[in-house]
C-alpha cells in the first residue's frame, strides 16, 4: 500500500490570478480534455459566481481543488421560492487527491453558509459515496429513459387527450421562443418541489448551445390564450442504413394541462428518421408511461437526482410546508455544523403549515443524522424507509408514520437541470 506524501495547502476565495489554474483543475478533474475556451467566456457563459468561489492553493501557490455555489431560488414543498446554494465545481488535482483538500474546502464552504448564508445546499453527485461525508443525503430521484419508437404506441385515451388540446405547435429559436418559455416556466414553478428559477442566461446555457453541443430544437405550444407548454431536444443522426437509427435526446418537456402534455410527447415520439428516443432525467414515477399502449417500450432505470444538505435546522424546516400536523422532538447530529445539533421541538399546526422549531431538552422522538434530515427535505424521499435502512431511529411509538406523513410532499420532486 503507497501512502500520499504529505501537503499543505490553504483554502480561500478564488482571486483573479487564480483563475485560469482553477479551470485547469475542473477540466482534468472532470476528463473534459484540453481546456479551448478562454477563461472570461467560461466564466461568463457558466454564470460562475467568482466571489462564491474557494480554491484550495499549495505551498507553491498552485491551485490544486476548487468549489464553488450558485445562488439559487428552488420551489420547496408548499411553493415558496427559497434561496438555496447550488454547490458545484467540485474538484481536485490529480496530484493532490486523498489528502483532506475536499473536505477541508467543503468543510469551509458549510461553515461560510452557516455564518450567513443560505439554509439549505443542494448538488448533482458525480461520485456517489462522496457527499454523504459532509451531510448530504439523496432528496430526489430521476429517472434516465429510453424509448422505442417503432413500438411507442399511444394508448386510444392518449391520442383522444393529445388531440383535445387548443394549441398549435411551433418551432422556433431560442430567441423567439424565450418569453414563452419564461412564461411557461414561471407559471408552474411553484407546483413542484424542486424546480429552479432561471433567468436569460440559464435559459442560454440550457439549450443555447456550446461545450460542443448544438443549439436545442425548440417546438411551443401556443393556445387561443397565450403559450402553454414546450419541448427542447436535439437530434443525433444516425448511421447510414435501411432502417432509421437516429436518436432524439429530449431535454425537457414542460406543459401546463395534459392535453398539451400529451400533444407534446406525440409530436416527439413522431419525429421521422429516428428508432430511438431517450431523456437523462424525467420525474419519479413519470406520467409518460401511462400514455402508452405497451410501457415496457419505455426502458427507465432509477438514479439518484438532488442531494440536499440542511446547513441551518430552523431556517430550513421554517421555510417549507408540511402535508400533515405534527409535533415532535428531533435528536439531530451533525459533525460538520455544530449548531445543527442537539434536539429541535418541531411544531406543525394544520396540514400546509410551515413548523415552528425550537431548541429543547426534552426527550426525543426520533434521532437521525442532519443527511437524513436533508434527504427527507424535498419530500420525495420518505423517513419510513429511511427508518426501515436503520438511518432513523424511533423512540416514541407511531413518530416514524407521523413524521414521514407530515415530511411528504405531492407532486414529487423534480429538478429538470443539471447545475
Amino acid at each position: 500500500m503507497t501512502t500520499p506524501a504529505p501537503s499543505s495547502f490553504d483554502v480561500r476565495p478564488l482571486e483573479q490570478e487564480d483563475r485560469d489554474q482553477a479551470l485547469d483543475v475542473v477540466w482534468r478533474a472532470f476528463g473534459w480534455g484540453y481546456r479551448q475556451d478562454s477563461v472570461d467566456d467560461v466564466f461568463a457563459g457558466r454564470s460562475i459566481e467568482a466571489d462564491r468561489t474557494l480554491v484550495a492553493v499549495d505551498a507553491s501557490s498552485d491551485v490544486v481543488g476548487t468549489a464553488s455555489a450558485y445562488s439559487l431560488r428552488m420551489t420547496m414543498p408548499g411553493g415558496d421560492l427559497q434561496p438555496v446554494a447550488g454547490v458545484w465545481m467540485v474538484t481536485v488535482a490529480p496530484t493532490h487527491r486523498r489528502r483532506g483538500v475536499m473536505t477541508a474546502m467543503m468543510r469551509r464552504q458549510l461553515a461560510d453558509l452557516a455564518a450567513g448564508g443560505e439554509a439549505v445546499a443542494a448538488l448533482w453527485a458525480t461520485e456517489a459515496g462522496v457527499y454523504g461525508r459532509y451531510g448530504y443525503g439523496i432528496a430526489s430521484w430521476r429517472q434516465p429513459i429510453e424509448v422505442d419508437l417503432s413500438r411507442a404506441a399511444f394508448t386510444p385515451h392518449a391520442r383522444d387527450l393529445a388531440a383535445r388540446s387548443p394549441a398549435r405547435l411551433h418551432l422556433m429559436s431560442l430567441d423567439d421562443a424565450l418569453p414563452h418559455l419564461t412564461a411557461i416556466h414561471d407559471g408552474i414553478l411553484g407546483a413542484r418541489p424542486g424546480t429552479l428559477a432561471r433567468d436569460a442566461d440559464r435559459w442560454q446555457f440550457l439549450l443555447g448551445g456550446g461545450d460542443g453541443r448544438p443549439p436545442a430544437e425548440v417546438v411551443v405550444a401556443i393556445g387561443p390564450d397565450g403559450p402553454t407548454g414546450y419541448a427542447a431536444y436535439r437530434v443525433r443522426e444516425g448511421k447510414p442504413g435501411l432502417v432509421p437509427t437516429g436518436v432524439v435526446a429530449v431535454q425537457e418537456v414542460s406543459a401546463t394541462d395534459p392535453a398539451t402534455h400529451a400533444q407534446l410527447w406525440r409530436y416527439l415520439l413522431d419525429l421521422d428518421l429516428l428508432s430511438t428516443l431517450v431523456c437523462e432525467s424525467r420525474p419519479v414515477p413519470d406520467p409518460l408511461a401511462h400514455l402508452l399502449v405497451d410501457h415496457r417500450r419505455m426502458h427507465a432505470r432509477l438514479d439518484e437526482a438532488l442531494w440536499v444538505r440542511v446547513v441551518d435546522v430552523e431556517r430550513a424546516l421554517g421555510a417549507r410546508a408540511f402535508a400533515a400536523p405534527v409535533d415532535l422532538v428531533l435528536d439531530v447530529t451533525d459533525d460538520v455544523v455544530p449548531a445543527n445539533a442537539g434536539r429541535w421541538h418541531v411544531v406543525v399546526a394544520e396540514a400546509g403549515g410551515t413548523a415552528v422549531v425550537r431548541r429543547t431538552d426534552a426527550r426525543p422522538d426520533l434521532s437521525l443524522d442532519v443527511g437524513d434530515l436533508g434527504a427527507a427535505h424535498l419530500g420525495a424521499t420518505p423517513l419510513h424507509v429511511l427508518a426501515l435502512a436503520g438511518r432513523v431511529v424511533e423512540h416514541t411509538s407511531g413518530a416514524v408514520a407521523a413524521a414521514s406523513a407530515a415530511w411528504s410532499w405531492s407532486p414529487t420532486a423534480h429538478t429538470a437541470e443539471i447545475f
